[in-house]
């Protein structure tokens, strides 16, 4: 094709992020209608609908007219402020979500068109070869838009007001980010990597840099770039990492071993940049979008650590996800087998530490979050191999440092250390945590006790 791979993943990002495609699709068919339908009305004289005087037609129109772009107007400023509040408070990286909803599209799009429509319909009302024509099927098409665009007005505020539930954000998120797994890693675990028949890349190799604007690395055609490579024998290295800024002049692929030339602008065209990070080939992204509301519900000026549960819960979910799935060691086959396209994945231990760091860092003065991280934790380590459980039992320490360091009273230490998956409310039984959080509890805590949780408190000091 002429157009390249980036330019034509550049067009399906706008598309599906622009407001006024969709509303512009209608508003043709709205033109057309008002174009074709009249003049049926004109031949046929047959009324199915509603049969209106001259006076009647002329002002039904232009009530539906004047009403529908007024309603219009009036909507989409209380849209645009519910979008602002929901993106303030879960993250600003959320809004393109908003954007790509259907149902706001759809919506715009039948508000202008029922206008569209009923302001061109009316101009032919006693016109014609009959100085008395009404076009009466028309008009009642009018009051079916008008109806239709209710319908409309009470999904989008369904919808809307869904939106602005966390539960609701997240559950979404959530079911996105898992199905972005299952795309990129649909393999399950293996204990050992198939072996590089071409075998790591030697020499310096041909650089190629980025050319353009910069922007964030946001999907690479891997298919092709396999299959150039392999008619040119070589080993292609992307540079940057998914998600990574990259500007002009910026190293793009390092080419070792190419028989044949691979055209340098051709390379540049299978790596899709834009202004925003996007989960289609980057999973670490859905971890980043999850760190992100959980640490803002943690901010002093929120201070909502429910809503930071909430999020843990997605958080463990696809942890467990991830941990089960071979997580490809950043590298692209051709069907021998045969290594040829090279990049920078994330490790285990990346996902973990990006799912987990910053709310133990922003919740460890929260009973709540200590102690969910903590169920969440056991939880993850209970379900993935044993290779991987290694980096979840160093995460369980620096939790367990996290208590002793910010906890000072013994009793409120050995309620955030206690493994909770509501965070308060749920205590685990002893038995079910790791020999090494029980010896992080000290000797106040008897073995054959059950943990103290917050309930405890009052007996305590009683």
């Amino acid at each position: 094709m002429w157009l390249s791979w980036r330019t034509r993943w550049r067009l399906y990002e706008y598309v599906r992020n622009s407001l006024w495609i969709v509303p512009l699709v209608f508003v043709a068919l709205a033109v057309a209608m008002a174009l074709t339908l009249p003049a049926i009305d004109e031949r046929t004289r047959t009324t199915i609908g509603i049969a209106f005087g001259e006076d009647a037609a002329r002002a039904v129109l232009g009530a539906i007219a004047s009403g529908m772009i007024t309603f219009t107007g009036f909507v989409f400023s209380i849209l645009l402020l519910a979008v602002q509040f929901g993106s303030s408070q879960f993250s600003p990286r959320l809004l393109r979500r908003f954007l790509r909803d259907p149902s706001t599209k759809a919506a715009l799009g039948i508000f202008m068109a029922t206008f569209i429509y009923a302001l061109a319909v009316s101009r032919v009302v006693g016109t014609g070869e009959n100085a008395n024509f009404v076009p009466n099927n028309s008009i009642s098409v009018a009051i079916l838009l008008l109806l239709l665009s209710m319908l409309m007005f009470l999904r989008l505020l369904s919808r809307t007001t869904q939106s602005l539930r966390v539960a609701s954000v997240l559950a979404e998120l959530g079911t996105d980010a898992r199905r972005v797994v299952d795309r990129v890693y649909p393999e399950p675990f293996v204990q050992r990597e198939p072996v590089d028949q071409a075998g790591p890349p030697s020499g310096d190799g041909r650089t190629v840099t980025y050319h353009g604007a910069p922007g964030i690395v946001q999907s690479v055609d891997v298919p092709n770039l396999v299959e150039r490579a392999r008619r040119a024998n070589a080993v292609i290295a992307l540079e940057p990492r998914f998600g990574e800024l990259v500007a002009d002049g910026s190293p793009l692929f390092t080419v070792h071993g190419e028989r044949s030339p691979i055209d340098d602008h051709w390379l540049r065209g299978t790596v899709a940049t834009g202004d925003e990070r996007t989960m289609r080939q980057d999973p670490a992204f859905a971890f980043r979008l999850f760190a992100d509301i959980s640490a803002k519900a943690l901010s002093p000026g929120v201070n909502d650590p429910t809503t930071s549960t909430q999020a843990l819960d997605q958080i463990e979910l696809l942890l467990r996800k991830v941990g089960a799935r071979r997580l490809t060691p950043g590298v692209g086959r051709d069907s021998a087998g045969t290594v040829r396209l090279r990049y920078q994945a994330p490790t285990w231990e990346d996902y973990l530490s990006l799912a987990i760091d910053e709310t133990r860092h922003y919740g460890e003065g929260s009973v709540q979050v200590m102690r969910r991280l903590r169920a969440l934790l056991e939880n993850v380590h209970g379900s993935v191999p044993e290779a991987r459980r290694p980096a979840v039992e160093a995460e369980l320490a620096l939790l367990d440092a996290a208590a002793s360091r910010v906890f000072g009273d013994s009793t409120d230490r050995l309620a955030a250390v206690a493994s909770d998956r509501q965070g308060l409310g749920a205590t685990e039984i002893p038995d079910r945590r790791l020999p090494q959080q029980r010896e992080t509890v000290g000797p106040e805590t008897p073995a054959e006790e059950p943990p103290h949780g917050v309930g405890a408190r009052a007996r305590n000091r009683r």
